[in-house]
């Protein structure tokens, strides 16, 4: 039997995972917790900085006990604009890891998205974005591109995260043709078994995930790149955009 101080805190994880506490919402207080489950204030005190170890929670002086914002996906497109003003495509509290490179035979949908046949060869580069915070998975990317840039910017075929920007970047600055229009789909779909690695979950999980894709067109009318993003379970998409 888990000591208390777990109880109450896989208790707090629960219902902030499921909205019942929302970011920006306030944890009761130690003392009035306390009082209510008739336990020690050192019990509760416990239980909240496991959730702050586990990056749901952040406490400080005179704000409480807060709950996090919870990194919602981002698609494609943002990810591009992002790395256009900032030289990274990472947000804030993100990072990325596990990323590999290798040419590989084209699946039927991403030739379709690139204008190809299937089983042609294609540059396949693929990364892990986290929350830094909890290491929990955000978003799964892969990026497909045509295989005539491999042999002219190897760096492409490193696994490893590029120093300049994202591939598209790379391959415009190479080209000279700037991205013209990009073409973004968004659909629902239940985890598979082969969702287990990437998305660092039990083969047998079955969860609703969000799965982000966008081709990339320069202004040749080439498809440069075609992305795609499976979001981690109960992963989001939000955008906030100003009123004019």
């Amino acid at each position: 039997m888990p000591p208390k101080w777990r109880d109450l805190a896989d208790t707090l994880a629960a219902q902030i995972k499921s909205g019942q506490y929302a970011p920006g919402d306030r944890l009761p207080k130690i003392e009035e917790l306390a009082r209510e489950r008739e336990w020690s204030k050192n019990t509760v005190h416990q239980a909240y900085k496991a959730l702050e170890a586990e990056g749901l929670v952040a406490s400080s002086r005179g704000h409480g006990t807060v709950v996090r914002s919870y990194l919602s996906l981002a698609t494609g497109t943002e990810r591009d604009e992002r790395s256009q003003l900032t030289g990274s495509s990472w947000r804030a509290g993100e990072r990325s890891d596990s990323h590999m490179a290798g040419i590989v035979a084209a699946p039927e949908d991403v030739a379709e998205a690139l204008g190809i046949l299937a089983g042609e060869k294609v540059l396949r580069r693929s990364r892990t974005y986290r929350d830094e915070h909890t290491n929990a998975v955000v978003s799964h990317s892969t990026s497909w591109i045509p295989a005539r840039f491999a042999d002219a910017l190897p760096d492409l075929l490193i696994g490893r995260r590029l120093p300049n920007g994202t591939s598209v970047d790379v391959i415009t600055r190479h080209t000279g043709r700037p991205v013209k229009r990009r073409i973004s789909t968004m659909w629902p779909r239940i985890t598979t078994p082969s969702d287990a690695v990437p998305l660092e979950i039990p083969e047998e999980t079955r969860a609703p995930v969000i799965v982000l894709t966008v081709q990339v067109i320069d202004s040749d009318e080439s498809v440069i790149e075609y992305g795609v993003d499976i979001g981690g379970p109960d992963r989001r998409w939000t955008r906030e955009e100003t009123a004019r």
